[in-house]
């Protein structure tokens, strides 16, 4: 249970700098195929909540 917490812990204060790849990852993507506004919002939401996921498990765990 610690565990978890040190990682959501570590991943909220990534969100802040995990929003600037994801709209990168995301226009790369808009480029190859056309998104809509919708689905352009949505798949830069979830990959800013996953780089930070991702960035808190390095950093607890490396």
């Amino acid at each position: 249970m610690k565990d978890i917490v040190f990682i959501l812990v570590f991943s909220v204060v990534l969100l802040f700098f995990s929003i600037y790849p994801a709209i990168k990852i995301t226009d790369f993507f808009d480029k190859k195929i056309e998104l809509s506004n919708f689905q352009y919002n949505l798949f830069t939401i979830v990959l800013t909540i996953a780089i930070s996921i991702v960035g808190g498990l390095f950093l607890r765990y490396f």
